[in-house]
């Protein structure tokens, strides 16, 4: 009988296929972390001076009757055109209202933006406390975090 010896081959060489796919597979999932981990931090934001702001009026006079805040906004890269989106919680009894109404452009330098509540409805229904929010938006893109609003009609 005869035997014969077969060279065994090193662990490295016999699995070189294996390691190669995952090794290529290592690679791609680390290239994609970090394109996303960049993206994100390019992707502007919004600074305003003081978030949540709140604005504070009598709503004695009944319809018509507003209030105030001032506000600082800035927003980190720069972006051209922007436009405010405003959201209340109750439009039917208060309007939220932002002046100037956009930018044609928001970068380093602080804007100022006038946040304005305003009664749409007779006084006794117009009391009490509503939500609102300002977004900033660059053509159809929110850029983060939105200014919340509360509005207290006393």
């Amino acid at each position: 009988m005869l035997l014969v010896a077969l060279p065994l081959q090193s662990p490295i060489r016999r699995y070189l296929p294996h390691l190669l796919v995952g090794l290529t597979i290592s690679l791609i999932m680390v290239g994609a972390y970090m394109a996303v981990g960049f993206a994100s931090l390019t992707a502007p934001k919004a600074l305003w001076s003081t978030n949540p702001v709140t604005v504070t009026f009598s709503g004695s006079a009944g319809t018509g009757s507003s209030g105030s805040v001032g506000e600082v906004v800035k927003c980190a890269p720069k972006v051209d055109n922007v436009v405010f989106h405003i959201a209340v919680s109750n439009p039917t009894k208060i309007s939220l209202t932002v002046s100037p109404g956009g930018e044609a452009t928001c970068g380093p330098a602080p804007d100022a933006v006038t946040v304005t509540g305003t009664c749409l409805v007779a006084a006794p229904n117009c009391k009490g406390t509503y939500t609102g929010t300002v977004s900033i938006l660059e053509g159809y893109n929110t850029i983060p975090p939105s200014l919340a609003v509360t509005i207290v009609v006393t």
